[in-house]
């Protein structure tokens, strides 16, 4: 049974009439009576009564007009469902970040996706990078920012922003050269998160003696307290500290350690890369990253 055949038999049944439904579906008689009785040999029973003037519904007709009626419905809201998913996206999205991208970013993204698709639902989870690419492989995000991630055949995966990793801390507390060598660091008190602290190792090629580490705490508030506290130094991306160091509050100085940078990367799974509201989601979120950090983007 075609729904173009449950459509012709619809216009039938509403104007009574096979010449009337004829001109109101724009084809021509003969070819829709042909339709009507190729459905009734289909059911095996006689759908209409032919009147002298115009055709009446039987029995039969009349119980399938029900069910026509409830197809035609379905498949229009279905029609609109779909062609409203691809204009306004809906649904529920699942979103990873750091705590230290999260209080960057996530206030505009969110804001803005409200905004822009209220039909999207949104759930942020914060963590380390490593245990979002975890919980992104295993389906419990749709979507993350990850730091320095390796390729994967899974992943779809877009570059945001690449910055330069720096002393942070007050004024009397860092060096007085600026660039700073690695082996500057060996006397300084460092409080890093344990993704610093990794990329660091990385970037000066596993020389672990190097760094001074006298705490290693996840939280970036409270290495921000600690800092500002003049307890200690930290090595961060300058956006991680941006309201401080424009307040004057911390101050920041390069390191010059090659590669030693923070690459952020937008990274989806291959099999929902292309769904409507995670392509939306991630365009809002490339939005973020140039509005808010475009100040510290480096190509």
């Amino acid at each position: 049974m075609e729904l173009r055949s449950i459509n012709y038999f619809v216009a039938i049944a509403e104007l009574g009439n096979i010449s009337a439904a004829a001109v109101k579906l724009g084809i021509a008689q003969p070819a829709l009576t042909r339709h009507i009785k190729q459905l009734e040999g289909e059911l095996n029973t006689i759908l209409f009564n032919r009147l002298a003037r115009g055709v009446q519904l039987t029995a039969s007709g009349r119980e399938l007009l029900e069910y026509a009626n409830r197809i035609v419905s379905e498949v229009a809201q279905a029609k609109h469902e779909i062609s409203g998913l691809r204009s306004k996206p809906k649904g529920s999205i699942v979103f990873g970040a750091s705590p230290t991208i999260s209080s960057i970013l996530m206030p505009k993204v969110v804001s803005d996706t409200l905004q822009e698709f209220p039909g999207i639902h949104m759930r942020l989870i914060e963590g380390r990078s490593i245990r979002l690419n975890d919980f992104l492989l295993t389906g419990l995000l749709d979507i993350a920012i990850l730091t320095n991630p390796l390729p994967s055949y899974k992943f779809h995966l877009t570059p945001l922003i690449s910055e330069p990793l720096c002393l942070v801390g007050i004024a009397g507390m860092l060096p007085k050269q600026s660039p700073i060598a690695l082996g500057g660091l060996n006397s300084l008190p460092l409080i890093l998160t344990p993704g610093m602290l990794a990329l660091t190792h990385k970037a000066g090629s596993g020389k672990k003696s190097a760094l001074h580490v006298i705490a290693e705490i996840e939280s970036i508030e409270t290495i921000r307290s600690l800092v500002k506290a003049g307890e200690a130094i930290t090595i961060a991306p300058a956006s991680a500290f941006h309201e401080e160091l424009n307040r004057d509050e911390l101050q920041a100085m390069t390191i010059e350690i090659k590669d030693l940078r923070r690459d952020l990367v937008l990274a989806s799974r291959i099999d929902n890369a292309h769904l409507p509201a995670v392509r939306e989601v991630s365009r809002i979120v490339k939005a973020a990253v140039k509005s808010q950090m475009g100040g510290y983007a480096i190509s």
